[in-house]
């Protein structure tokens, strides 16, 4: 009995892993997954399982939303725990993954879930090429249609199931080609796709690379084709062009700046900031985004009208999680929030996987608000579960 429930809690989670990446679809099926595991749970944890997350850098994390629970409480913030109930279920599937004992599994059906949603896009776009005679990778509502979720977040996917496809060639011998091929296709898709917070993430992950190798042939190869292939990619994809503001016009720089919505985004936010010098306790998640939407509608730096228009329609949030903790619960939290990543870095620097996960997930949460949204904070949690798996993973090899 013990050993189907052991068994059924590890297809429960993996399937769990495997359907995040289409959570911008619907929220139901992982949502349902993560009852069944709650169900699961007491039946298969052990008391040996607490150690895996014994460590700073989850103490950190837990403490962090603790603190952000009971302020809400004290201030009587209620309308914030929409935004809680986010971080609650940050922690819940991170104690949900302690009993897991073959962490391959996961890592495969997240790997397969992102390459079925690939294909998917894939399909989409063939299909848009086709009534339309053209790629445009620049709109966001028709690209999140072809993606069937935000670019951000589905590329986010991609971008970690790459770097999956990569730690896992090296355990699983003759199946080792089929995740290059895997890591390959996401990271030509991800060009096609024009996710550009995705983009730098993978150079930053080949040049990382390029540092911790000393094979210098290997680098020499590697730098040769990216160079070759982004040059291929940038001359003939327009999307691109567009989106990283290469074109044949001569801009200014104060021009070019003023193409990036976070220029505008993050401007408001630092007015809200110093307007209300709320830096001990911060205004709230909700009044937070109110003041921003307000700084949208009274703004003078807008081009023209229908770019403000825009901005106060799309209520855009800070594009900055410690930003966002910043100005929504205060200087303690974005203390907290800068010492868990420290602390991430030190535990897993010395290993070239931790350290790429770091690294992607980190410039995610300065270019977006991850926890603001569901798919956003079970990447978040994946990218924690499946770090810690590689770090426990290789400490038990040299142990």
């Amino acid at each position: 009995m013990k050993e189907f429930l052991n068994r059924s809690y590890q297809i429960i989670f993996s399937f769990f892993c495997g359907v995040v990446p289409f959570t911008d679809l619907g929220e139901a099926v992982p949502n349902v997954s993560l009852l069944l595991i709650t169900f699961f749970f007491p039946f298969v944890v052990k008391q040996s399982d607490w150690k895996k997350i014994n460590n700073r850098f989850y103490f950190i994390l837990f403490l962090l939303v603790l603190i952000i629970f009971i302020q809400s409480i004290l201030v009587g913030r209620w309308e914030d725990f929409k935004f809680i109930k986010k971080l609650i279920l940050l922690i819940v599937i991170l104690i949900y993954s302690i009993p897991i004992k073959n962490n391959l599994a996961p890592m495969l059906s997240f790997t397969l879930g992102s390459l079925i949603l690939l294909v998917c896009s894939s399909i989409n776009l063939v299909l848009f090429f086709l009534i339309s005679g053209k790629i445009d990778m620049t709109t966001g509502d028709q690209v999140a249609s072809i993606l069937l979720g935000d670019r951000p977040y589905v590329s986010y996917a991609f971008v970690l199931s790459f770097c999956l496809c990569i730690y896992m060639s090296n355990l699983v011998g003759k199946a080792k080609f089929l995740l290059y091929g895997a890591a390959l296709i996401f990271f030509i898709f991800i060009f096609i796709i024009s996710a550009r917070i995705s983009l730098i993430s993978l150079v930053l992950i080949i040049l990382y690379y390029v540092f911790y190798t000393k094979n210098i042939k290997r680098v020499s190869l590697i730098i040769f084709i990216l160079g070759v292939f982004s040059s291929i990619m940038f001359t003939f994809s327009d999307s691109l062009k567009k989106r990283f503001f290469v074109s044949s016009n001569e801009y200014t720089l104060e021009q070019i700046v003023k193409f990036e919505p976070r220029y505008y985004i993050w401007n408001c936010s630092y007015s809200v900031l110093t307007e209300n010098k709320a830096y001990l306790m911060g205004l709230g998640f909700d009044s937070l985004n109110k003041q921003l939407e307000t700084c949208y509608s009274n703004s003078t730096d807008f081009m023209n009208k229908e770019q403000q228009d825009y901005f106060v329609r799309s209520k855009f949030n800070t594009h900055n999680q410690f930003l966002n903790f910043m100005l929504s619960t205060g200087i303690l939290s974005l203390l907290l929030f800068i010492f868990f990543f420290i602390s991430w870095f030190k535990m897993g620097h010395r290993n070239y996987y931790v350290s790429i996960l770091f690294f992607v997930i980190f410039l995610f949460c300065l270019a977006e608000n991850i926890l603001s949204r569901q798919m956003g904070v079970e990447l978040f949690a994946l990218t924690l579960v499946f770090s810690n798996m590689i770090s426990i993973r290789e400490k038990k090899q040299y142990d």
